[in-house]
This record gives structure tokens, C-alpha cells and sequence, in this order.
């Protein structure tokens, strides 16, 4: 499908190291004249067009022209915003078999695990984001088809494809926190930023919020 395409992204594909940078301007200044599109490609490298190139791309921004006003917070917006390390520990301990035997066989810390399912789902398997994102750990269709995962929403399928991806991320970046922007941000973004976290406020609030969750539960579980 991308081959389809080609010629058509190429003007566009030039201008996409450029944009994440000025793409923040651009939305706090709320005089955007023109559509802004995304396609996360299966690297995890972001493309931008100021329109509709394919069925990849999905509607990041809204020029003052549209109807719906514009607004930042839906691009990559996921259930991580409104969950907390939660009070009700029952879909935790539901799940805790499971997160146990998918760090085991992926290397990780169960309570990294925890952390991250508690960020992206709060525990609540049918989750569904505004991005498209499913499931417990909140996987992009993309993502999702990567690793063979049949069903966002089976528990089992959802946290072994998050876990397997997890590895993938930290053999490449080393540390946790990079990781994690690459979870959320892709890991193509983390690459363009030289290695460092990406300058998203969204990024950056989300690596603080699970790592946080993180540390509590290394204190707590």
C-alpha cells in the first residue's frame, strides 16, 4: 500500500523532520490555515501531510476553515490521561498471572509491566483510545499487526505483544524512560530527537507518569 503512494508522500516526507519541532507553535498559536494528517508507519516513524494521502493517514489537526475547531490533544491521546494507580486492585490482581509469566519470558520487571498497563488502560481491557489505540496495553493497529496480535482486546495477547515490544524497545534504547517515549511517541521520533525524549509535552508527561507507577509499585507490590 505505501508503494501505491510513493510519489504522492515524497514532498511530504521531506518536511517531516521539520514539523514535530514547529507542529506545537503551530497549535498554540491556533491560526493554522490548512488540515494537518499523520501516518505512523510500522518503524514507528511519524509522516505528516496537509491532507489525505492514503487510508493510513489519520486527521491530527483541523484548519479554522473545518467545523470541529482545532485541538492537539487527540493526536496520540490515550487512556493514560485520566488513570491513576488504582484504588480497586481486583483487575490488577486478574491480570497479575499473566503480566508475571510475560516478563518472565521477555526479560522484564513485572512491575514495569504493571506500570505501563496502568498508564495506557487503567486495567480495563476494552479500552479504546481517540487514536485507535486497544486494549490493555493500548497497542495502534499497527503495532498490533506486528506483532501477530489477532485480538487487541484477549488480555493475554495484549500484554505478551506489549512485553515483546517493550524488549524490542529497550534492547535498542538502552534505558526505561527512552523506551517508554518510543512506546508512546514511536520509535522513529525518539531516533530523530538524537536518542533523547522527544520535546512532546504528551511524551514527556507520559514517561513521568509511569515511571512513577513504576517506583510505586517496586515499593508496593
Amino acid at each position: 500500500m505505501q508503494n501505491l503512494n510513493r510519489v504522492k508522500k515524497l514532498h511530504f516526507y521531506k518536511i517531516v523532520k521539520i514539523i514535530p519541532a514547529l507542529l506545537v507553535g503551530f497549535l498554540l498559536s491556533n491560526k493554522v490555515s490548512a488540515d494537518i494528517y499523520i501516518y505512523i508507519d510500522k518503524n514507528g516513524d511519524q509522516h505528516f501531510a496537509e491532507r489525505k494521502v492514503d487510508e493510513n493517514y489519520r486527521l491530527l489537526l483541523r484548519s479554522e476553515t473545518n467545523k470541529a475547531p482545532a485541538t492537539f490533544k487527540n493526536w496520540k491521546e490515550k487512556s493514560y490521561s485520566k488513570a491513576g494507580v488504582p484504588r480497586n486492585k481486583t483487575l490488577q490482581q486478574k491480570y497479575h498471572p499473566i503480566v508475571v509469566k510475560a516478563a518472565h519470558k521477555y526479560q522484564l520487571e513485572p512491575e514495569f509491566l504493571h506500570a505501563v498497563i496502568t498508564a495506557e488502560s487503567s486495567y480495563r481491557r476494552k479500552a479504546v483510545s481517540s487514536a485507535g489505540a486497544k486494549g490493555l496495553m493500548q497497542l495502534m493497529p499497527v503495532t498490533a499487526k506486528r506483532f501477530g496480535v489477532d485480538d487487541p482486546f484477549d488480555p493475554k495477547q495484549s500484554i505478551h505483544a506489549g512485553a515483546l515490544y517493550l524488549k524490542k524497545l529497550l534492547k535498542e534504547f538502552k534505558t526505561k524512560r527512552l523506551a517508554l517515549a518510543a512506546y508512546n511517541a514511536g520509535e522513529g521520533a525518539v531516533r530523530r530527537y538524537n536518542r533523547e525524549i522527544p520535546p512532546y509535552p504528551e511524551t514527556q508527561k507520559y514517561v513521568k507518569k509511569v515511571m512513577g507507577f513504576y517506583w510505586h509499585y517496586k515499593d508496593n507490590m
